[in-house]
């Protein structure tokens, strides 16, 4: 199962992780990452991604636990998404670190709808 020193990141957060954002390497800093298959394929879509961009995010993928999307997060993000009206996609990723119980980090305010969800809102920059 997951680690109680792990934190679970949603896209946004690896983002400005990779932009150096200073809030964002400290609380990441020494802990087990986890993050779910659907933040990993989104990493990886941006059209015309020089291949050193490309290259740095799998490295940082790689370091990262990948949650795969099981039955189980399947139901819990059908949940959120009738109960939130949230964007799909943020609903299984809101799932994925409810169901596994971990808090996640995310500049998205969005998450706070969800109820049962230890959130780490990131300010604005």
């Amino acid at each position: 199962m997951t680690n109680p020193s792990g934190l679970f990141v949603d896209t946004n957060a690896l983002i400005r992780l990779l932009e150096g954002d200073e809030l964002v390497i400290t609380l990441l800093s020494d802990r087990l990452v986890y993050a779910s298959v659907i933040t990993e394929m989104e990493m990886q879509c941006k059209a015309n991604q020089p291949t050193e961009e490309r290259k740095l995010i799998k490295s940082l993928l790689n370091d990262c636990i990948i949650i795969e999307l099981t039955p189980q997060v399947k139901l819990e993000a059908i949940k959120i998404r009738r109960t939130t009206r949230m964007k799909l996609m943020d609903s299984i990723v809101a799932a994925s670190a409810r169901f596994h119980g971990l808090p996640i980090v995310t500049g998205d305010n969005a998450f706070e709808r969800v109820a049962h969800l230890d959130l780490i809102l990131l300010p604005p920059r």
